[in-house]
């Protein structure tokens, strides 16, 4: 586990250094479902389906979040 050095956080993944969800070219499928309602499940059909849009990073999938918009109508 890397040093802390002292005032300095390690953490980049604080709510406050994030861009606003729409700013965001992609997200993860934990945040596509809280932040669309949809179930994991439903998403993964979704992706599935193609009609959401998706990249794959190694094993894990991130959602395009423009495609997750426009699944919702928004």
């Amino acid at each position: 586990m890397p040093k802390r050095l002292p005032g300095h956080d390690i953490r980049t993944n604080d709510r406050e250094e994030r861009l606003p969800f729409r700013e965001r070219i992609l997200c993860s499928v934990a945040d596509a479902e809280t932040a669309s309602g949809i179930s994991r499940s439903q998403l993964y059909l979704e992706m599935k389906a193609g009609r959401l849009e998706f990249a794959k990073r190694g094993s894990r999938r991130l959602v395009r979040v423009a495609s997750l918009l426009k699944l919702l109508g928004t």
